[in-house]
């Protein structure tokens, strides 16, 4: 007896029965259970990642101007100075774009997971290259053995993951910035006018 495959039915079975189903239909030209076949198998589809065009054209010229970065236990690697400024503890950022980043008066952001604000925040003052430490965060073995250490101007916020990374950093790029202040203006940041310093070994 020929089953009447109704869209219920085929949302029954699995996945590779329904392609089977599908191909044995095109074969004798029911085109009205193809049509199914193919809804249902698109609902199973996941849907593609596609990088915005920004993403594309995204290289080591933009300027960060954010870093986010997983650090637990709290405060690990980080060292308090008596002045009240912090050292950020030793990440995998390049020397040039740390350099960039200084001078656009970027700030760190250090969480315990990216799904929780940052329990430390400061602006860049300076940074310097040093050795990483073995482990960056609960036994997590650390792939490069030095990285930029950041000097840091702690302040009172605390703020949400943002931007383009992995789960342990992710940056904030200043062509983001730049799009939503277009979209949203704002006061010139008091940033742009602090005088700088770079501390290097």
């Amino acid at each position: 007896m020929a089953v009447d495959w109704t869209a219920e039915k085929i949302a029954d079975l699995p996945l590779d029965q329904i392609k089977i189903l599908r191909a044995n239909c095109a074969n004798k030209g029911a085109d009205n259970i193809v049509v199914l076949c193919d809804a249902e198998i698109l609902k199973r589809t996941p849907p593609r990642k596609v990088s915005s065009p920004k993403q594309e054209r995204r290289s080591n010229n933009d300027t960060v101007v954010g870093y986010h970065f997983v650090c637990r236990p709290e405060e690990k690697g980080v060292t308090r100075n008596p002045d009240g400024t912090v050292w950020s503890g030793t990440w995998v950022v390049a020397a040039r774009r740390a350099e960039k980043s200084l001078q656009a008066g970027a700030y760190v952001a250090l969480h315990l997971s990216h799904a929780e604000r940052s329990y430390m925040h400061g602006k860049m003052k300076g940074w310097r290259r040093s050795k990483r430490e073995r482990e960056y965060a609960e036994g997590q073995e650390v792939k490069t053995e030095e990285g930029t250490d950041f000097l840091l101007e702690l302040t009172d916020e605390q703020v949400e993951w943002r931007g383009e990374g992995t789960v342990e950093r992710s940056y904030v790029y200043a062509s983001d910035e730049q799009t939503l202040t277009e979209i949203t203006p704002t006061q010139s940041s008091p940033a742009a006018s602090t005088s700088r310093h770079t501390l290097r070994d």
